[in-house]
């Protein structure tokens, strides 16, 4: 398939995905925490997570009883790449809705990951990605370590049998789900 065919079908399946998204319940929520929560009891240096929005699992609670100390959240900038923050710096609204480090947080170098826990509209069963298109994840996922751990996720009914990919996309490593966390 040509690259613009990719895009093409890739915006397709967004548009679609986003027309059908419901928000996450507490419970699928629940037992996604739950899951990732025996996954990282073995891991140790910082887990990168992310302050949910309605449509995606809330990993508050993962944070709060393992200890926000150990999380980092990104920053998204006017432009450039994401910026990487403790999860305890003071937090500001951005305009789509989520919750990011104000300006001038200090940074934490990005090699300091050892597991990334990524959101996005869909996953599929070879851990490939279909995020909200902007590349800013993307672009994130291609600077972490080799070794780290990239963790999809997402409630089981957004994990597909297939997903378009190109070549700068990243793939997970895992899947976590309501169902629990799997190598892939």
């Amino acid at each position: 398939m040509g690259v613009e065919v990719i895009r093409a079908e890739k915006d397709r399946l967004r548009k679609q995905l986003r027309a059908d998204r419901s928000d996450i319940d507490v419970a699928t929520s629940n037992a996604i925490v739950s899951a990732l929560r025996l996954f990282l009891d073995s891991k140790s240096g910082m887990f990168l997570f992310y302050r949910s929005m309605s449509h995606e699992p809330n990993l508050e609670s993962l944070a709060a009883t393992i200890g926000w100390e150990s999380f980092l959240i990104t920053r998204t900038p006017s432009s450039g790449p994401l910026s990487v923050h403790s999860a305890t710096t003071p937090l500001e609204k951005h305009r789509y809705g989520f919750f990011q480090p104000v300006e001038g947080s200090p940074e934490v170098p990005i090699n300091r990951i050892s597991v990334a826990l990524v959101p996005a509209l869909a996953f599929d069963t070879a851990g490939n990605r279909l995020g909200n298109g902007l590349g800013l994840y993307d672009e994130l996922l291609a600077r972490l370590e080799e070794n780290c751990l990239r963790v999809g996720v997402t409630a089981q009914r957004y994990v597909l049998d297939g997903l378009p990919s190109e070549t700068h996309d990243v793939a997970m490593t895992h899947l976590a789900t309501e169902d629990g966390v799997i190598s892939v």
